[in-house]
């Protein structure tokens, strides 16, 4: 039996799900941006493309409303939440 990696989403497919989901996304309150871009686990750069979630500041699942949560993945594309701090036009 052999074990098949599951294949990464392009960036055409990372795109097309964050066009999908972004009003959804900024409609959270504390989100402040969507964008794409490759995932960060414990501070370090994979490469794995992801929908990056820009965030005021980040709070503990625990303490958001199960509306509020981003969720880990949309169509088998990952997300990533960044705290990014209040932003300014």
């Amino acid at each position: 039996m052999s074990c098949k990696k599951p294949k990464l989403p392009n960036e055409r497919d990372v795109l097309r799900v964050k066009e999908k989901y972004e009003n959804h996304l900024l409609s959270l309150a504390n989100v402040v941006g969507v964008g794409i871009g490759y995932k960060t686990i414990q501070n370090v750069i994979t490469n794995r493309l992801c929908i990056k979630v820009y965030v005021e500041n980040k709070i503990p699942l625990v303490r958001l409303a199960k509306a509020q949560r981003i969720p880990g993945k949309f169509n088998n594309v990952e997300t990533d939440v960044e705290e990014t701090g209040k932003l300014k036009a």
